[in-house]
Protein backbone atom coordinates (compact mmCIF):
# COMPACT_ATOMS: atom_id res chain seq x y z
CA UNK A 1 0.00 0.00 0.00
CA UNK A 2 1.42 3.12 -0.67
CA UNK A 3 1.48 6.18 1.54
CA UNK A 4 -1.23 8.50 -0.10
CA UNK A 5 -3.71 5.32 0.44
CA UNK A 6 -2.52 4.93 4.08
CA UNK A 7 -3.51 8.81 4.92
CA UNK A 8 -6.47 8.30 3.53
CA UNK A 9 -7.19 5.28 5.81
CA UNK A 10 -5.51 7.25 9.14
CA UNK A 11 -6.55 10.45 8.81
CA UNK A 12 -6.51 12.88 12.18
CA UNK A 13 -10.41 13.23 11.33
CA UNK A 14 -10.76 9.27 11.78
CA UNK A 15 -8.68 9.05 14.83
CA UNK A 16 -9.83 11.94 16.89
CA UNK A 17 -13.81 11.70 16.16
CA UNK A 18 -14.68 8.87 18.37
CA UNK A 19 -12.61 10.52 21.15
CA UNK A 20 -14.40 13.39 20.80
CA UNK A 21 -17.85 11.83 20.34
CA UNK A 22 -16.91 9.78 23.87
CA UNK A 23 -15.89 13.15 25.52
CA UNK A 24 -19.11 15.13 24.64
CA UNK A 25 -20.88 11.53 25.34
CA UNK A 26 -19.56 11.51 28.60
CA UNK A 27 -19.81 15.61 29.62
CA UNK A 28 -23.75 14.53 28.60
CA UNK A 29 -24.24 12.02 30.76
CA UNK A 30 -22.52 13.91 33.62
CA UNK A 31 -24.78 16.57 32.78
CA UNK A 32 -27.89 14.70 32.60
CA UNK A 33 -27.01 12.63 35.50
CA UNK A 34 -26.54 16.21 37.29
CA UNK A 35 -29.93 17.70 36.56
CA UNK A 36 -31.85 14.34 37.20
CA UNK A 37 -30.14 14.18 40.66
CA UNK A 38 -30.89 17.85 41.13
CA UNK A 39 -34.91 17.06 39.54
CA UNK A 40 -35.27 14.11 41.77
CA UNK A 41 -34.20 16.12 45.20
CA UNK A 42 -36.58 18.89 44.23
CA UNK A 43 -39.48 16.66 43.79
CA UNK A 44 -38.29 14.84 47.11
CA UNK A 45 -38.01 18.52 49.24
CA UNK A 46 -41.88 19.28 47.10
CA UNK A 47 -42.95 15.58 48.68
CA UNK A 48 -41.41 16.16 52.10
CA UNK A 49 -43.53 19.69 52.17
CA UNK A 50 -46.73 18.24 50.74
CA UNK A 51 -46.29 15.81 54.16
CA UNK A 52 -45.85 18.77 56.16
CA UNK A 53 -48.44 21.09 54.72
CA UNK A 54 -50.52 17.43 55.29
CA UNK A 55 -49.73 17.05 58.78
CA UNK A 56 -50.32 21.00 59.66
CA UNK A 57 -53.81 20.82 58.01
CA UNK A 58 -54.72 17.80 59.53
CA UNK A 59 -53.53 18.60 63.03
CA UNK A 60 -55.48 22.49 62.41
CA UNK A 61 -58.50 20.50 61.28
CA UNK A 62 -58.44 18.15 64.64
CA UNK A 63 -57.83 21.84 66.84
CA UNK A 64 -60.80 23.04 65.16
CA UNK A 65 -63.07 20.75 65.60
CA UNK A 66 -61.67 20.53 69.26
CA UNK A 67 -62.20 23.95 69.63
CA UNK A 68 -65.95 23.20 68.06
CA UNK A 69 -66.80 21.05 71.26
CA UNK A 70 -64.94 22.08 73.80
CA UNK A 71 -64.33 26.02 73.47
CA UNK A 72 -60.88 25.60 74.91
CA UNK A 73 -59.06 29.05 73.39
CA UNK A 74 -56.27 26.76 73.38
CA UNK A 75 -57.53 24.91 70.51
CA UNK A 76 -58.32 27.82 68.95
CA UNK A 77 -54.39 29.31 68.76
CA UNK A 78 -52.95 25.99 67.87
CA UNK A 79 -55.72 25.69 64.86
CA UNK A 80 -54.11 29.21 63.68
CA UNK A 81 -50.50 27.70 64.13
CA UNK A 82 -50.79 25.05 62.28
CA UNK A 83 -52.27 26.65 59.20
CA UNK A 84 -50.03 28.88 58.88
CA UNK A 85 -47.98 26.16 57.46
CA UNK A 86 -50.44 25.99 54.23
CA UNK A 87 -50.90 29.47 54.32
CA UNK A 88 -47.31 29.84 53.86
CA UNK A 89 -46.72 27.45 51.36
CA UNK A 90 -49.63 29.07 49.69
CA UNK A 91 -47.62 32.05 49.62
CA UNK A 92 -44.90 30.85 48.30
CA UNK A 93 -46.97 29.65 45.11
CA UNK A 94 -48.95 32.75 44.26
CA UNK A 95 -45.46 34.76 44.45
CA UNK A 96 -43.73 32.10 42.04
CA UNK A 97 -46.71 32.67 39.25
CA UNK A 98 -46.57 36.45 40.12
CA UNK A 99 -43.90 38.76 41.08
CA UNK A 100 -41.45 36.15 41.95
CA UNK A 101 -40.14 38.12 44.44
CA UNK A 102 -36.90 35.63 46.13
CA UNK A 103 -37.11 36.52 49.39
CA UNK A 104 -41.05 36.24 49.86
CA UNK A 105 -41.16 32.74 48.22
CA UNK A 106 -38.10 31.97 50.77
CA UNK A 107 -39.84 33.38 53.60
CA UNK A 108 -43.64 31.61 52.50
CA UNK A 109 -41.31 28.15 52.16
CA UNK A 110 -39.88 28.85 55.16
CA UNK A 111 -43.27 29.18 56.93
CA UNK A 112 -44.42 25.75 55.23
CA UNK A 113 -41.54 24.13 57.33
CA UNK A 114 -39.19 23.11 54.38
CA UNK A 115 -36.02 22.76 54.79
CA UNK A 116 -33.34 25.68 54.36
CA UNK A 117 -30.86 23.27 52.14
CA UNK A 118 -33.80 22.85 49.78
CA UNK A 119 -35.91 25.81 49.24
CA UNK A 120 -33.30 26.95 46.15
CA UNK A 121 -34.06 23.86 44.32
CA UNK A 122 -37.37 24.15 44.93
CA UNK A 123 -37.67 27.55 43.44
CA UNK A 124 -35.47 26.25 40.52
CA UNK A 125 -37.93 23.20 39.56
CA UNK A 126 -40.95 25.77 39.94
CA UNK A 127 -39.73 27.96 37.73
CA UNK A 128 -37.93 25.48 34.93
CA UNK A 129 -40.72 22.60 35.70
CA UNK A 130 -43.91 24.45 35.61
CA UNK A 131 -45.49 24.18 32.69
CA UNK A 132 -44.08 20.24 32.26
CA UNK A 133 -47.19 17.93 32.70
CA UNK A 134 -46.49 16.07 36.01
CA UNK A 135 -45.47 19.82 37.66
CA UNK A 136 -47.91 21.43 36.42
CA UNK A 137 -50.71 18.89 37.58
CA UNK A 138 -48.90 18.87 40.73
CA UNK A 139 -49.34 22.85 40.48
CA UNK A 140 -52.76 22.70 39.97
CA UNK A 141 -53.91 20.44 42.95
CA UNK A 142 -51.55 22.38 45.37
CA UNK A 143 -53.75 24.98 44.20
CA UNK A 144 -56.89 23.74 44.59
CA UNK A 145 -56.03 22.64 48.15
CA UNK A 146 -54.74 26.32 48.96
CA UNK A 147 -58.50 27.46 48.08
CA UNK A 148 -59.93 24.91 50.29
CA UNK A 149 -57.36 26.09 53.28
CA UNK A 150 -58.66 29.52 52.58
CA UNK A 151 -61.99 28.29 53.05
CA UNK A 152 -61.07 26.15 56.19
CA UNK A 153 -59.61 29.23 57.50
CA UNK A 154 -63.03 31.09 57.07
CA UNK A 155 -64.97 28.59 58.38
CA UNK A 156 -62.71 28.16 61.53
CA UNK A 157 -63.41 32.08 61.84
CA UNK A 158 -66.93 31.97 61.50
CA UNK A 159 -67.00 29.10 64.34
CA UNK A 160 -65.15 31.25 66.74
CA UNK A 161 -67.16 34.23 66.13
CA UNK A 162 -70.45 32.42 66.52
CA UNK A 163 -69.09 30.54 70.08
CA UNK A 164 -67.90 34.21 71.31
CA UNK A 165 -71.20 35.63 70.48
CA UNK A 166 -73.53 32.52 71.94
CA UNK A 167 -73.20 28.98 72.89
CA UNK A 168 -73.95 26.81 69.86
CA UNK A 169 -76.59 24.42 69.73
CA UNK A 170 -75.74 20.75 68.53
CA UNK A 171 -77.80 21.23 64.92
CA UNK A 172 -75.30 23.95 64.53
CA UNK A 173 -71.95 21.90 65.78
CA UNK A 174 -72.91 18.98 63.97
CA UNK A 175 -73.41 21.81 60.62
CA UNK A 176 -70.30 22.84 61.05
CA UNK A 177 -68.44 19.55 61.49
CA UNK A 178 -70.11 18.42 57.93
CA UNK A 179 -68.38 21.62 56.53
CA UNK A 180 -65.09 20.80 58.19
CA UNK A 181 -64.45 17.56 57.22
CA UNK A 182 -66.13 17.81 53.22
CA UNK A 183 -63.21 20.56 53.56
CA UNK A 184 -61.01 18.26 54.55
CA UNK A 185 -61.82 15.45 52.28
CA UNK A 186 -61.34 18.04 49.33
CA UNK A 187 -58.14 19.00 50.91
CA UNK A 188 -56.54 15.26 51.05
CA UNK A 189 -57.89 14.61 48.01
CA UNK A 190 -56.43 17.43 46.35
CA UNK A 191 -52.55 16.52 48.46
CA UNK A 192 -52.71 12.82 47.61
CA UNK A 193 -53.37 13.87 43.41
CA UNK A 194 -50.45 16.34 44.19
CA UNK A 195 -48.20 13.31 45.95
CA UNK A 196 -49.09 11.04 43.01
CA UNK A 197 -48.50 13.59 40.42
CA UNK A 198 -44.69 14.17 41.64
CA UNK A 199 -44.48 10.16 41.88
CA UNK A 200 -45.49 9.94 38.51
CA UNK A 201 -43.05 12.46 37.23
CA UNK A 202 -40.09 10.93 39.14
CA UNK A 203 -40.43 7.40 37.84
CA UNK A 204 -40.82 8.60 34.18
CA UNK A 205 -37.30 10.45 34.76
CA UNK A 206 -36.42 7.41 36.66
CA UNK A 207 -36.95 5.67 33.23
CA UNK A 208 -36.15 8.31 31.19
CA UNK A 209 -32.81 8.47 32.91
CA UNK A 210 -32.25 4.63 32.79
CA UNK A 211 -32.76 4.80 28.80
CA UNK A 212 -30.55 7.73 28.69
CA UNK A 213 -27.76 6.36 30.39
CA UNK A 214 -28.00 3.11 28.37
CA UNK A 215 -28.00 5.18 25.48
CA UNK A 216 -25.03 7.29 26.31
CA UNK A 217 -23.08 4.15 28.03
CA UNK A 218 -23.35 2.37 24.48
CA UNK A 219 -22.29 5.20 22.86
CA UNK A 220 -19.05 5.59 25.16
CA UNK A 221 -18.61 1.88 24.43
CA UNK A 222 -18.94 1.95 20.62
CA UNK A 223 -16.64 5.26 20.61
CA UNK A 224 -14.10 3.71 22.82
CA UNK A 225 -14.14 0.27 21.19
CA UNK A 226 -13.76 2.51 17.56
CA UNK A 227 -11.32 4.61 18.54
CA UNK A 228 -8.92 1.78 20.07
CA UNK A 229 -9.62 -0.41 16.76
CA UNK A 230 -8.41 2.62 14.74
CA UNK A 231 -5.57 2.66 17.10
CA UNK A 232 -5.12 -0.81 16.88
CA UNK A 233 -5.25 -1.16 13.29
CA UNK A 234 -2.88 2.10 13.03
CA UNK A 235 -0.07 0.42 15.16
CA UNK A 236 -0.90 -2.85 13.46
CA UNK A 237 -0.15 -0.69 9.99
CA UNK A 238 2.42 0.75 11.36
CA UNK A 239 3.92 -2.54 12.69
CA UNK A 240 4.05 -3.65 8.82
CA UNK A 241 4.81 -0.95 7.29
CA UNK A 242 8.10 -1.05 9.86
CA UNK A 243 8.58 -4.69 9.27
CA UNK A 244 8.58 -3.77 5.28
CA UNK A 245 10.54 -0.64 5.47
CA UNK A 246 12.85 -3.01 7.50
CA UNK A 247 13.12 -5.80 5.35
CA UNK A 248 13.62 -2.83 2.57
CA UNK A 249 16.30 -2.14 4.64
CA UNK A 250 17.99 -5.72 4.96
CA UNK A 251 17.55 -5.78 1.27
CA UNK A 252 19.48 -2.41 0.40
CA UNK A 253 22.16 -3.14 2.74
CA UNK A 254 23.16 -6.04 1.10
CA UNK A 255 22.80 -4.59 -2.43
CA UNK A 256 25.19 -1.90 -1.05
CA UNK A 257 27.65 -4.08 0.50
CA UNK A 258 27.55 -6.08 -3.31
CA UNK A 259 27.46 -2.41 -5.06
CA UNK A 260 29.93 -1.01 -3.51
CA UNK A 261 32.39 -4.37 -3.35
CA UNK A 262 31.80 -4.64 -7.50
CA UNK A 263 32.21 -0.73 -8.26
CA UNK A 264 35.08 -0.65 -6.63
CA UNK A 265 36.57 -3.67 -8.51
CA UNK A 266 34.86 -2.45 -12.07
CA UNK A 267 36.06 1.34 -11.45
CA UNK A 268 39.18 0.24 -10.68
CA UNK A 269 39.56 -2.40 -13.12
CA UNK A 270 40.24 0.38 -16.73
CA UNK A 271 42.32 2.48 -14.33
CA UNK A 272 44.79 -0.45 -14.18
CA UNK A 273 44.29 -1.87 -17.66
CA UNK A 274 44.66 2.04 -18.28
CA UNK A 275 47.91 2.06 -16.90
CA UNK A 276 49.27 -1.31 -18.31
CA UNK A 277 48.59 -0.19 -21.61
CA UNK A 278 50.60 3.22 -20.88
CA UNK A 279 53.45 1.56 -19.49
CA UNK A 280 53.65 -1.19 -22.29
CA UNK A 281 53.26 1.83 -24.86
CA UNK A 282 56.32 3.31 -23.24
CA UNK A 283 58.54 0.16 -24.54
CA UNK A 284 56.93 -0.15 -27.62
CA UNK A 285 58.51 1.19 -31.36
CA UNK A 286 55.94 -0.28 -33.57
CA UNK A 287 53.79 2.69 -34.40
CA UNK A 288 50.72 -0.08 -35.46
CA UNK A 289 50.50 -1.54 -32.03
CA UNK A 290 50.63 2.10 -30.94
CA UNK A 291 46.96 2.66 -33.08
CA UNK A 292 46.34 -1.22 -31.18
CA UNK A 293 46.57 0.01 -27.28
CA UNK A 294 44.97 3.36 -28.20
CA UNK A 295 42.19 1.42 -29.13
CA UNK A 296 42.07 -0.44 -26.25
CA UNK A 297 42.45 2.18 -24.34
CA UNK A 298 39.28 3.92 -25.85
CA UNK A 299 37.84 0.34 -25.05
CA UNK A 300 37.85 0.63 -21.58
CA UNK A 301 37.77 4.54 -21.19
CA UNK A 302 33.98 3.65 -22.98
CA UNK A 303 33.15 0.70 -20.44
CA UNK A 304 34.18 3.19 -17.55
CA UNK A 305 32.04 5.74 -18.82
CA UNK A 306 29.46 3.26 -19.33
CA UNK A 307 29.32 2.00 -16.00
CA UNK A 308 29.56 5.72 -14.31
CA UNK A 309 26.56 6.55 -16.43
CA UNK A 310 25.15 3.28 -15.09
CA UNK A 311 25.77 4.62 -11.51
CA UNK A 312 24.38 7.74 -12.15
CA UNK A 313 21.67 6.39 -13.07
CA UNK A 314 21.02 4.01 -10.09
CA UNK A 315 21.58 7.08 -8.09
CA UNK A 316 18.80 9.22 -9.29
CA UNK A 317 16.70 6.35 -9.69
CA UNK A 318 16.69 5.19 -5.99
CA UNK A 319 16.83 8.78 -4.60
CA UNK A 320 14.35 11.35 -6.67
CA UNK A 321 10.76 11.21 -6.40
CA UNK A 322 7.81 10.70 -8.52
CA UNK A 323 7.45 13.61 -10.48
CA UNK A 324 4.21 13.29 -13.01
CA UNK A 325 4.56 15.62 -16.24
CA UNK A 326 3.02 15.51 -19.63
CA UNK A 327 5.40 13.76 -21.73
CA UNK A 328 6.17 13.07 -25.90
CA UNK A 329 7.71 9.00 -25.82
CA UNK A 330 8.36 10.23 -29.84
CA UNK A 331 10.55 13.12 -28.22
CA UNK A 332 12.08 10.86 -25.42
CA UNK A 333 13.25 8.38 -28.05
CA UNK A 334 14.65 10.30 -30.19
CA UNK A 335 16.52 11.76 -27.96
CA UNK A 336 17.93 8.40 -26.80
CA UNK A 337 18.77 7.45 -30.07
CA UNK A 338 20.64 11.02 -30.10
CA UNK A 339 22.26 10.55 -27.46
CA UNK A 340 23.68 7.02 -28.67
CA UNK A 341 24.29 8.41 -32.82
CA UNK A 342 28.28 8.34 -31.91
CA UNK A 343 28.56 4.64 -29.65
CA UNK A 344 30.33 1.93 -31.62
CA UNK A 345 28.41 -0.43 -33.69
CA UNK A 346 25.49 2.08 -33.38
CA UNK A 347 26.02 2.94 -37.46
CA UNK A 348 25.41 -0.82 -38.19
CA UNK A 349 22.03 -1.18 -36.74
CA UNK A 350 18.86 0.32 -38.25
CA UNK A 351 16.57 1.76 -35.61
CA UNK A 352 12.64 2.08 -37.00
CA UNK A 353 9.55 3.16 -34.65
CA UNK A 354 5.93 2.89 -34.85
CA UNK A 355 4.50 4.77 -32.17
CA UNK A 356 0.44 4.49 -32.00
CA UNK A 357 0.69 6.29 -28.80
CA UNK A 358 2.73 9.54 -28.38
CA UNK A 359 1.66 11.98 -25.73
CA UNK A 360 1.56 10.62 -22.26
CA UNK A 361 1.55 11.74 -18.33
CA UNK A 362 4.14 10.13 -16.46
CA UNK A 363 7.75 10.33 -14.84
CA UNK A 364 10.15 11.59 -17.32
CA UNK A 365 13.25 10.34 -15.45
CA UNK A 366 11.83 6.84 -15.19
CA UNK A 367 11.27 6.42 -18.91
CA UNK A 368 14.72 8.09 -19.87
CA UNK A 369 16.53 5.45 -18.19
CA UNK A 370 14.49 2.79 -19.31
CA UNK A 371 14.36 3.87 -23.07
CA UNK A 372 18.21 4.62 -22.85
CA UNK A 373 19.08 1.12 -21.32
CA UNK A 374 17.15 -0.78 -23.85
CA UNK A 375 17.81 0.74 -27.14
CA UNK A 376 22.10 0.80 -25.72
CA UNK A 377 21.82 -2.26 -25.10
CA UNK A 378 20.47 -3.54 -28.50
CA UNK A 379 23.27 -1.59 -29.81
CA UNK A 380 25.80 -2.83 -27.25
CA UNK A 381 24.17 -6.76 -28.24
CA UNK A 382 23.72 -6.39 -32.20
CA UNK A 383 25.01 -9.51 -34.15
CA UNK A 384 28.23 -8.46 -36.15
CA UNK A 385 27.28 -11.47 -38.33
CA UNK A 386 23.98 -10.55 -39.38
CA UNK A 387 23.50 -8.49 -42.37
CA UNK A 388 20.54 -6.37 -41.20
CA UNK A 389 20.70 -5.85 -37.57
CA UNK A 390 17.75 -3.68 -36.59
CA UNK A 391 15.97 -2.49 -33.29
CA UNK A 392 12.06 -1.81 -33.59
CA UNK A 393 10.44 0.37 -31.00
CA UNK A 394 6.78 0.11 -30.72
CA UNK A 395 4.33 2.15 -28.81
CA UNK A 396 0.22 1.35 -28.09
CA UNK A 397 -2.58 1.04 -25.57
CA UNK A 398 -4.01 -1.50 -23.77
CA UNK A 399 -6.37 -1.89 -20.97
CA UNK A 400 -3.75 -2.28 -18.71
CA UNK A 401 -1.91 1.05 -19.64
CA UNK A 402 0.37 1.95 -22.19
CA UNK A 403 3.27 -0.40 -23.49
CA UNK A 404 6.55 -0.08 -24.96
CA UNK A 405 8.09 -2.46 -26.88
CA UNK A 406 11.87 -3.03 -27.85
CA UNK A 407 12.59 -5.90 -30.52
CA UNK A 408 15.80 -6.59 -31.77
CA UNK A 409 17.89 -9.37 -33.88
CA UNK A 410 20.78 -9.31 -32.02
CA UNK A 411 22.56 -12.58 -30.30
CA UNK A 412 19.37 -13.02 -28.00
CA UNK A 413 19.81 -14.62 -24.32
CA UNK A 414 19.80 -18.07 -23.11
CA UNK A 415 17.08 -19.71 -21.26
CA UNK A 416 19.30 -20.03 -18.67
CA UNK A 417 20.18 -16.76 -17.82
CA UNK A 418 16.95 -15.16 -18.48
CA UNK A 419 15.50 -15.15 -14.81
CA UNK A 420 19.00 -13.40 -14.02
CA UNK A 421 19.06 -10.98 -16.18
CA UNK A 422 17.38 -8.08 -13.72
CA UNK A 423 19.90 -8.99 -11.20
CA UNK A 424 22.10 -6.28 -9.88
CA UNK A 425 25.83 -6.93 -11.74
CA UNK A 426 24.39 -9.55 -13.80
CA UNK A 427 26.51 -9.98 -17.06
CA UNK A 428 25.78 -12.66 -19.80
CA UNK A 429 29.11 -11.90 -21.43
CA UNK A 430 32.55 -10.60 -19.81
CA UNK A 431 33.44 -9.66 -23.25
CA UNK A 432 31.29 -6.57 -23.83
CA UNK A 433 31.46 -3.17 -22.07
CA UNK A 434 28.21 -3.90 -19.94
CA UNK A 435 28.21 -2.66 -16.10
CA UNK A 436 25.74 -5.40 -15.01
CA UNK A 437 23.31 -2.27 -13.46
CA UNK A 438 21.97 -1.83 -16.50
CA UNK A 439 19.13 -4.41 -16.45
CA UNK A 440 18.64 -3.97 -12.81
CA UNK A 441 17.76 0.07 -12.78
CA UNK A 442 15.39 -0.67 -15.99
CA UNK A 443 13.60 -2.94 -13.69
CA UNK A 444 13.64 -0.85 -10.61
CA UNK A 445 12.80 2.38 -12.49
CA UNK A 446 9.01 0.04 -13.71
CA UNK A 447 8.50 -1.19 -10.31
CA UNK A 448 8.87 2.65 -9.41
CA UNK A 449 5.91 3.11 -11.78
CA UNK A 450 4.04 -0.02 -11.01
CA UNK A 451 5.04 -1.48 -14.43
CA UNK A 452 5.65 -4.74 -15.36
CA UNK A 453 8.43 -6.13 -18.02
CA UNK A 454 8.50 -9.18 -20.11
CA UNK A 455 11.34 -10.73 -21.87
CA UNK A 456 11.18 -13.12 -25.20
CA UNK A 457 14.42 -14.08 -26.11
CA UNK A 458 16.42 -16.52 -28.29
CA UNK A 459 19.71 -16.92 -28.78
CA UNK A 460 20.62 -16.01 -32.42
CA UNK A 461 16.87 -15.09 -33.49
CA UNK A 462 16.87 -11.61 -31.05
CA UNK A 463 14.92 -10.64 -28.25
CA UNK A 464 11.80 -8.44 -27.52
CA UNK A 465 11.47 -6.91 -24.07
CA UNK A 466 7.59 -5.59 -23.20
CA UNK A 467 7.30 -2.50 -20.51
CA UNK A 468 3.83 -1.86 -19.65
CA UNK A 469 3.19 0.94 -17.87
CA UNK A 470 0.23 1.49 -15.89
CA UNK A 471 -2.05 4.69 -16.60
CA UNK A 472 -2.88 5.58 -13.10
CA UNK A 473 0.49 7.15 -12.49
CA UNK A 474 0.39 6.28 -8.90
CA UNK A 475 3.83 5.36 -7.63
CA UNK A 476 4.65 2.54 -6.07
CA UNK A 477 5.61 2.77 -2.18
Amino acid sequence: MNNKAITKKFTPHTIFTPLVIVVLSCSFLIFVNYYTIKILSSCRAYVNGESHYSKAQKDGTRNLISYLFTGESKEWKDFNIELLVPQGDRLARIELLTTKRKNVIKDGFRAGRNDEKDINDMIWLFNNFKNISFFKTAISEWGKSDRQIENLTKLGHEINSQMKKKSLSAIEKKSFLNQINNISHEINSSESKFSYSLGEGTRAMKTYLLLINIVLTLIIISSVSVYYNVLFGKLKKSTAETDKKNSKLIIANKELDKFVYSASHDLRAPISSLQGLIEVMKLEQDSDQFNLYLNMMSDSLIKQDQYIRDIIDYSRNKRKQITITNLSLATLINESIAQNKFTKSSCSITITTDLAIDLITNDELRLRIIINNFLSNAIKYSDPEKENPFLHIKTYLNKNGFIIEFSDNGTGIDLAHQDKIFDMFFVTNSSNNGSGLGLYIVKEAVEHLNGSIKVSSKVTVGTTFTITIPNNHEAKS
